[in-house]
């Protein structure tokens, strides 16, 4: 398992395209994920919606970090922070709350240390920003690479409601 340095960058407007391609692996195929795409229809759907987020927010996205893996030129990887804000509580008193929306590694490149690279670039963005709770989703596959950087469970049962969809 080689544990090479890979170049860690934030993500340009160039990037788009490979951004999509890599979410694809989160919503796409097999997944059984309730927030995976269950026809073609939804694919094209989420993809196009997907694009018109990211033109903006990589113009100018304050309070939204995505940054990529690279070697050779190639991306391979991808994870997106986001900053918003939440009612102080005294875990968090700024009411400034981290996320960890996603994270994206190619299967040709896992268990190289890339998620555990971009997951110290995203913990830095936060702490310059002032962001002091971050909280992520996880898998099981990725859940001791989490425990390893200070995640805990959480007493909280995260529910979702998903508008219009079946």
């Amino acid at each position: 398992m080689s544990k090479e340095l890979w170049k860690i960058r934030p993500a340009t407007p160039s990037d788009i395209e490979v951004l999509v391609a890599l979410r694809a692996h989160l919503l796409d195929g097999t997944s059984t994920a309730s927030y995976a795409s269950r026809t073609p229809e939804e694919r094209l759907s989420w993809k196009a919606a997907y694009r018109g987020w990211l033109e903006p927010v990589l113009a100018c996205g304050e309070r939204v970090r995505i940054v990529v893996a690279e070697r050779n030129n190639e991306v391979v990887a991808c994870a997106t922070g986001l900053i918003y804000p939440r009612p102080p509580a005294p875990d968090c008193l700024s009411g400034w709350y981290g996320w960890v929306q996603s994270m994206v590694v190619s299967k040709p490149c896992r268990r190289q240390g890339i998620a555990e690279q971009l997951m110290h670039d995203l913990l830095q963005w936060f702490a310059d920003r002032g962001v002091t709770k971050v909280q992520l989703e996880t898998t099981p596959a990725a859940g001791a690479l989490y425990r390893k950087l200070g995640f805990v469970r959480s007493a909280e049962d995260l529910l979702s409601l998903s508008g219009d969809r079946p």
